[in-house]
This record gives C-alpha cells, structure tokens and sequence, in this order.
C-alpha cells in the first residue's frame, strides 16, 4: 500500500505511513456505500419580487472637488468703448475740445457691450466721467466768455453806435442850461463876459475888435456855412496852425460863452469812420472822458459824430462826413457844459451846397 502523502510503499494493513506518518485507509478498494434514500421535498411557494432599496446620495468628502456655476462666455472687447475712453484721455490734453465726442462714443459703447456680453464697460464709464467733466466745464466757460463778449459788444456800442445817447445828452445838457440859466443873476453873467472877453481879445482880428462888430455866420462855400443867429461871435484865429491836411478852414468864436466853432476840409484818403474813431482816440489822450459816437445827419450828408467832456466841462463834438466834391469835411463846435446853444447852432444850421 502506498502512502497518499509521501508515496512510500507500506505493507498492507498498515493504519499509517512508516516515512510521514499519514493514515493509511484501512482497505485500498472499500466496497462502495449505498446511496442514501431520497428525502422528499415539499414544494416552495412564490417569493414576491423585493424592491431596490434606496441608494444614500453620495456625501461630500474632502477629495471631491466644488461644483462652480457656469460663467457665460464673452464676446471679446467693445470698440466702441475702447476708442471713447482714448478720445476722453486725448480730449483732457486738447482742453477738452473732444470731450462732446467722447461722452457719446462711451454712452453707445456702454449699451452695446451689455447687450453683446462684451468687455469695455469700465473704460466706457471712466471716459463717460471724464467727458462729462470736460463738457461741464466748456459750458462754464462758454457762458463766461459769451458774458464778456456781450460786455465789450456793449462798450464798443456805447463808444461808437450809441445814437440815443446822444438825444440823452442833449437833454441834459438843455436842462442844465436852463437851471444855471434862471440861477444865475445878470451880474455874475456880466462878469463872466467881460472876463471872456478879456481872455479872448488876444484871438480876435483887429478890426472886429476895434469896431465891436460880430458875425453874422461863419465859413464859406467850401468849408459849408453857419448862420450865426446869437452870441456875440468873433473871427477866431487858432494860435498853433494847422497840418498840411487841412487845406480850408473857417472859424469863430462866442466871446460871451467861449464856445469855438471849426470848419475844415481835409485832403485824407480816410473814409468818416475811420478819421471818427482817430478823433476818439485822439481826445481820450488829452484827457477827454465818456468819449461816444454815433452815426447821424448833418446839412443833409450821413456823417460819423463823436463828442466828449474834458476835465475843466469843456464839451467837444466833431462831425466827419465826405461831401460830392469827394473832400472830406470836419466840422468842431467846442462849448462849456451849462451852454449848449454853440452845438444846437452848428447841428441845426449847418449847411454845404450840394
């Protein structure tokens, strides 16, 4: 008999193995055991289906990942919002002449990047504050400037346009005239005469001052006339000459009033306005305040007048008007400020055969 272990060969009958020690089967070939009788089974009855039981959610553990929110995607930059902003930037260095361009440039920019989901919008924003700035500003200084403008416009008018400052000024000088008039007692006017004339001799031709004649009117045909209807008028002879432009002139003067009356023919190219405002300047230097013109008539010819009031109340009114003969013609009448009958003389008496 052979071990089943080791193999080694026993002799038969042997229980266990002489080199391992296994048990040795008792009969090589045992006869075989008969079958056991079939034990009867009783029939199983149906098992109802079980349902699956719920799965737990799976529970967040430190080595899974958060799930984050979809971001919506963008469609690159807005332009427009872009080329605002740099306008606005350009704009601050150019004094914000193109800050209107901006503004609106960022405004449509802004709408457009919100409905097309693109990038831009804080460019837009900061070029909208700086344009906005930028345009205030303009209008500030708009409003300013156009102050100042209306403020020259308005002295330039009052120097040279004012026609109803004129009528204004006659009318004060009218009631002036007649309040220093009814004030003033036969006395003092006496007085003033004989001081005048005394101061005036030194003016007068020898003969008018011999024979205590005075004229009648003054000037010539072509100076142009002035009929002397009052005062006591003197040829009155101006002690510096004239300039070379002058080429005929005519005056008189009141020795009642000391008012002077000039008539002149000058050969200037110069047209009215021009020789008017040289005038105006030409008084403001000696000392002549409220210097104004205007455009009016005289013996029937457009012509520019100018006037002004000298410290001591002495009043100035020149008229320049280019007569048919082409030459240009400067009439003067100079009066104190409480008698202006001298001016009314010449503006309404005036005349230059056409």
């Amino acid at each position: 008999m052979f071990c089943p272990n080791c193999g080694t060969q026993n002799p038969d009958g042997t229980s266990f193995c002489s080199n391992c020690g296994a048990p040795l089967a008792a009969n090589a070939n045992p006869a075989p055991a008969p079958a056991p009788a079939p034990i009867p089974v009783a029939p199983v009855a149906p098992v109802a289906p079980v349902a699956p039981a719920p799965q737990p959610a799976p529970s967040y553990t430190p080595n899974q990942q958060p799930v984050t929110a979809i971001q919506p995607q963008t469609n690159g930059t807005n332009g427009l919002c872009i080329a605002g902003f740099i306008i606005s930037l350009v704009s601050i260095v150019l004094g914000g002449s193109l800050s209107l361009i901006s503004l609106i440039l960022c405004i449509i920019g802004v709408n457009s990047a919100g409905k097309k989901n693109q990038k831009g919008k804080g460019q837009a924003i900061a070029g909208i504050i700086i344009s906005a700035v930028l345009v205030l500003v303009w209008i500030f200084a708009l409003i300013f400037g156009i102050g100042r403008y209306m403020d020259a416009a308005e002295r330039a008018r009052e120097r040279f346009e004012p026609t109803e400052r004129i009528t204004e000024y006659e009318e004060t000088t009218r009631r002036t005239t007649r309040e220093t008039t009814e004030e003033t007692t036969e006395e003092t006017t006496e007085e003033t005469t004989r001081a005048t004339t005394e101061e005036t001799s030194a003016d007068t031709s020898a003969t008018e001052s011999k024979s205590g004649l005075y004229l009648t009117s003054v000037g010539n045909s072509q100076t142009g006339t002035v009929p002397l209807k009052s005062g006591k008028w003197v040829t009155f002879i101006e002690a510096g000459g004239f300039s070379s432009q002058v080429v005929a002139h005519e005056q008189a003067k009141d020795v009642s009033t000391g008012a002077i009356i000039g008539l002149f023919v000058l050969n200037i190219e110069q047209d009215a306005e021009t020789a008017a405002k040289a005038q105006m300047a030409a008084m403001e230097q000696q000392g002549a305040k409220k210097v104004t013109g205007a455009r009016v008539k005289l013996g029937g010819y457009d012509a520019i007048q100018c006037y002004g009031t000298y410290p001591d109340g002495t009043i100035l009114v020149v008229w320049h008007f280019r007569g048919d003969d082409g030459q240009m013609r400067k009439i003067t009448v100079e009066f104190p400020s409480n008698d202006s009958s001298a001016f009314h003389t010449v503006e309404n008496g005036y005349k230059l055969d056409r």
